[in-house]
């Protein structure tokens, strides 16, 4: 059996390529990075170090090879050829690799091939839907019922933290990767092709219907928190997450974000708070790890995006507000993301260069769509605070203030 994993990053290398290896495939990875095409066609395994307590395992992952990203032939061949796929390349990557697939599902088609389910790994809510709605433009219309009735492009929820991989393990292998242990992968259940067939056999992986839940679940408390770390952190003179865990006020302010937008996500779902303040509690003590080197410019660039309506800051506090919760705390992890400004991060300062010029309420509608006047003044108070200079025992008492 041969599974296409479409990027060679750390999720594809670190968490995805893992489950299939486990599943009995034998894994061609898809890359624009020849050193790493190259070293994975050489070796035909690579190294996972996953933290256990205070100390790495070790984990090999084997039976893998690779195709370099830029040889379309050879992209569309594998794709045309496998019976499992995911991508892990990033939203802003999946317009770019369309044409392939769309070329691909041609070439099955023709062949009269078996049914392929795209597990879809990128930070979107709908990424199913979106893929799809790239691909299919480009599928010939001799093979667009092939599309419909054999093609399954499947949302799924990456909740596994992959940080950048220290040095003295790309020492051991140059595509070595670090993770945490989690190794559940949570699966849209509808998306699947064909309908009403057994869904693939991919260790971990675990469908559910409606799944929309869990994609919020992810990209509005997971990631919220984690660019909540980021920004606040980075204010802080921070450079890395578990030193942000360790500070009591930053960690406040994240429990209190995290807690509105799990109550707002409760509410939306009719999913039990309880079952939510759980994934709470064990995401917390998975970003306390110190083994885990996540630097904040990895956590919070891109701001541009992690701003968006549709993100995780935005996102988390526009859901408040639809269930009629007051989202205060995320107000300042927002406020906090418009003064993120790192030097290796261009975007990050086009986005806090915005703010700073024409005003947080301009910035506001721009990049998060937010323009209710309560909206607005709130976030604004915590920007000129944060932009200031304030205290954040200064911020927490205005918290305080306003959540009385």
């Amino acid at each position: 059996m041969r599974a296409v994993m479409y990027g060679a990053g750390n999720i594809g290398r670190g968490f995805i390529a893992k489950r299939f290896y486990l599943s009995g495939y034998e894994t061609v990875f898809i890359d624009v990075n020849l050193s790493a095409v190259e070293s994975l066609k050489k070796e035909k395994k690579y190294p996972i170090f996953v933290t256990r307590g205070d100390h790495y395992e070790a984990e090999w992952v084997e039976n893998v090879t690779a195709v370099n990203g830029r040889d379309e032939d050879a992209v569309v061949d594998e794709i045309a050829n496998c019976e499992i796929m995911a991508t892990a390349l990033g939203v802003n990557v999946l317009p770019f690799v369309a044409k392939n697939i769309a070329r691909a599902i041609e070439k099955r088609f023709a062949n009269g091939a078996k049914p392929l389910n795209i597990l879809i790994c990128e930070n979107l809510i709908g990424s199913g839907e979106y893929l799809k709605g790239l691909v299919e433009p480009l599928v010939a219309p001799e093979a667009k019922e092939y599309l419909e009735s054999s093609i399954g492009f499947v949302s799924v929820s990456v909740c596994i933290t992959v940080p950048p991989t220290a040095e003295k393990f790309l020492a051991e292998s140059p595509v070595a990767v670090c993770s945490d242990v989690y190794n559940e992968l949570p699966a849209d259940a509808e998306a699947f092709r064909p309908v009403g067939a057994p869904v693939p056999n991919v260790n971990g992986l675990v469908p559910f219907s409606p799944f929309r839940f869990y994609i919020e679940r992810k990209l509005l408390i997971h990631n919220m928190g984690h660019a909540t770390m980021a920004y606040l952190g980075w204010l802080k003179h921070y450079n890395y997450i578990y030193e942000v865990a360790e500070d009591a006020e930053v960690k406040y302010i994240l429990y209190r974000a995290l807690c509105e937008s799990a109550r707002a996500l409760s509410k939306r779902h009719g999913v039990p708070l309880d079952n939510l303040m759980r994934f709470i509690e064990n995401l917390v003590t998975r970003l306390d790890n110190p083994l885990l080197d996540d630097t904040l410019l990895r956590v919070g660039k891109d701001t541009k995006r992690k701003l968006n309506a549709g993100d995780r800051l935005a996102g988390a506090y526009l859901m408040c507000r639809e269930q009629g919760i007051l989202p205060a705390h995320i107000a300042v992890s927002i406020a906090a993301g418009y003064l993120f400004a790192p030097a290796e991060d261009p975007i990050a300062i086009e986005v806090s260069s915005y703010a700073k010029e024409n005003g947080i309420a301009a910035a506001l509608e721009k990049y998060s769509s937010i323009t209710e006047k309560a909206d607005v003044e709130l976030i604004g108070r915590f920007y000129d605070m944060l932009a200031s200079g304030a205290k954040f025992g200064a911020i927490v008492k205005e918290l305080n203030k306003i959540c009385e």
